[in-house]
């Protein structure tokens, strides 16, 4: 088979691969989690702008625990069900903390404000760690990222590049899936800004993470 030939057919696998893995990525990042309900939560209570942070945060766990999915902790986490199942009562330990504030949050709190493009650094800082505390709770995430990671990369080709680029490439798509729940939200906030809605509103984010927490540790 000529060279030239033979380049192109490479080529073209690497892309088929890639777009492969950005529809694989699409499908599991718009797929409502814990990160979605948290997203919605803020947008809704702080505004798109505040709600950001939230999804800064969640992207810095996410790049931490594919570098250590890619240093082999995913692994480590396969061989040993102990650690795995600690991480699992750790995370859900943490969800259902967060299910149970936002159920008794008051409704006060949730109140619809005016001045939604004014951003208050320690509400920023709040839901920055939030958000990071969300994504790095979430054991099978880098259960995930072990199993992904090695059917797109090419043992032939340097890993680090391959690396990077997979992993800017689902959490930049997380990125924007996330920007567009909070716009979304941000927009609904004013028509649940009552007390009645929100009050509910606050019923249903809690029962939400309850059960993502219990499902997280359910789970194989």
């Amino acid at each position: 088979m000529a060279p030239g030939k033979c380049g192109r057919e490479y080529t073209e696998k690497m892309i088929n691969d890639y777009l492969l893995y950005v529809m694989l990525a699409v499908t599991v990042t718009a797929l409502p989690g814990p990160a979605v309900i948290l997203t919605v939560r803020n947008s809704i209570k702080y505004g798109y702008r505040v709600a950001i942070a939230n999804i800064l945060g969640n992207f810095l766990a996410m790049v931490i625990l594919a570098a250590l999915a890619a240093m082999g902790l995913g692994v480590l986490l396969l061989a040993s069900s102990t650690l795995f199942s600690f991480l699992k009562i750790a995370g859900c330990i943490y969800l259902v903390y967060l299910g149970i504030k936002s159920w008794n949050s008051p409704i006060a709190e949730l109140s619809f404000r005016t001045d939604r493009n004014t951003i208050n650094r320690e509400t920023a800082l709040s839901v920055f760690r939030e958000g990071f505390a969300v994504g790095i709770a979430n054991p099978k995430a880098i259960v995930f990222f072990t199993a992904l990671f090695p059917q797109f990369i090419a043992p032939d080709r340097a890993f680090i590049p391959q690396f990077l680029t997979l992993i800017f490439t689902i959490e930049g798509i997380s990125f924007f899936v996330l920007s567009c729940y909070a716009f979304s939200a941000s927009l609904a906030s004013v028509h649940v800004a009552k007390k009645k809605p929100m009050a509910i509103f606050n019923k249903l984010t809690g029962t939400a993470f309850v059960g993502y927490g219990l499902a997280l540790l359910c789970e194989d």
